[in-house]
C-alpha cells in the first residue's frame, strides 16, 4: 500500500507518494496565501491527483494521508488554528476535507512534531528512541521523540522549543515575550537584532545604509571579518547553545538532530555553537547524546508527514 504525505508551508505546498519508506513520487506548487483557504486546497487536491497520474497508482491503493503543517493547530480535530503564515486559515477542519474528499485515515500535526516523526522513522529506523529534532531558519520548530513516542502534550502543543525564554530582557518575540530563543537566534532573529544595533551604534559595519538586510548578509560580513556582524554571530552562537542545553536537561535524549537555514549555515559557525553547549550539558547526559545534521534535507516536510500514518495507524 501506498502513504501520500502533504507539507504544508506559507511559500510552498507540497505532496508526495510514498512505498515501503521510500518517496517515489512528489509535486509542488506555491501556496499563494492571498488566493484564500478554498483556492488553496483546490490546488492541493489536484496536486494529489497529479502526484497519483504520475505513479499510474489508484486511490485505492493508498492507505492514509499524513499532513504535516505549521502550527498552531489541534492534531485531534485535525483543525487548523490560525497560523500566522497562512492568514485566513482560521479553525479550518482540512482532516475532515480530506477524509470525506477521499475516504481515507488522515493524520494532521504540526510540521516540527512531523519532521521529529520523519527523522526517527526513516534515518534512524526507530532505533533511537530518545530523539530531538530542532529547526532554526525564519523561525525556530521542534519536536520530540522519547521513549519511542511522538510527545504531544495534552492538545498536541508540546515541544514549542522556539518559545523557550532563554534572556527574559532580550528581543520581544512574536507571541509577545521578550527573549524566545526564537526571537534570540532565527533567522529572523538576527535581522532584527542587526538593524537595531545599526541604528543606536556609531561602530563602523559593511551593512550600515543597507535597505533590505537578511541573516545572510549578516553571515557573509561577520565571514569577512565585520567586527559588529561577527560580534552578534557569537551572541547568537551563545544563545543556540543554551537552547540546545535546555533542550538537553528537559529530554535527556540520545540524538539532537538540526536543521534549517541557520544551523546549516557552516561548519565554523554550528561547530562552536555544540562545542559550548556541551560544556554546559551536564555529564551524566553527554556520555551516550550525539548532534547530527538531518539525513533528509528539505524533503524532511514530506517525510515526516508520511510517517504519520503508520506511526498513528499503529
Amino acid at each position: 500500500m501506498y502513504i501520500i504525505g502533504i507539507d504544508i508551508g506559507g511559500t510552498n505546498m507540497r505532496v508526495g507518494l510514498f512505498k515501503d519508506g521510500n518517496m517515489i513520487k512528489k509535486t509542488s506548487v506555491f501556496t499563494r496565501t492571498e488566493e484564500g483557504v478554498v483556492a488553496i486546497i483546490t490546488r492541493l487536491k489536484q496536486l494529489i491527483v497529479n502526484v497519483l497520474e504520475q505513479a499510474n497508482i489508484e486511490m485505492g491503493q493508498v492507505k492514509g494521508i499524513g499532513v504535516g503543517c505549521p502550527g498552531p493547530l489541534d492534531p485531534w480535530k485535525g483543525e487548523i488554528q490560525s497560523p500566522p503564515n497562512l492568514p485566513g486559515w482560521d479553525h479550518i477542519p482540512l482532516k475532515k476535507i480530506l477524509e470525506e474528499e477521499y475516504s481515507l485515515p488522515v493524520f494532521l500535526h504540526n510540521d516540527a512534531n512531523a519532521a521529529a516523526l520523519g527523522e526517527y522513522t526513516f534515518a534512524y529506523n526507530r532505533n533511537v528512541n530518545n530523539l530531538v529534532y530542532i529547526t532554526v531558519s525564519t523561525g525556530v520548530g521542534g519536536g520530540v521523540v522519547a521513549d519511542g513516542r511522538l510527545l504531544l502534550g495534552v492538545n498536541g502543543s508540546a515541544a514549542e522549543i522556539g518559545h523557550m525564554i532563554i534572556n527574559p530582557n532580550g528581543n520581544l518575540c512574536s507571541c509577545g515575550n521578550r527573549g524566545c530563543l526564537e526571537a534570540q537566534a532565527s533567522g529572523t532573529g538576527i535581522v532584527s537584532k542587526t538593524k537595531a544595533l545599526l541604528q543606536t551604534t556609531k561602530e563602523a559595519s559593511v551593512l550600515k545604509g543597507k535597505s533590505k538586510l537578511t541573516s545572510k548578509d549578516v553571515f557573509v560580513a561577520a565571514e569577512n571579518g565585520d567586527a559588529l556582524c561577527k560580534r552578534i554571530i557569537e551572541e547568537v552562537q551563545f544563545d543556540l547553545a543554551l537552547g540546545l542545553t535546555n533542550i538537553v536537561h528537559a529530554y535527556n535524549p540520545e540524538m539532537v538532530v538540526y536543521g534549517g537555514g541557520v544551523m546549516q549555515a557552516g561548519e565554523s559557525f554550528i561547530k562552536p555553537v555544540i562545542e559550548k553547549a556541551e560544556k554546559m550539558i551536564l555529564p551524566g547526559m553527554k556520555g551516550r547524546l550525539t548532534f547530527a545534521a538531518t539525513k533528509l534535507g528539505g524533503e524532511l516536510g514530506l517525510y515526516g508527514a508520511a510517517a504519520l500514518v503508520d506511526y498513528f495507524q499503529e
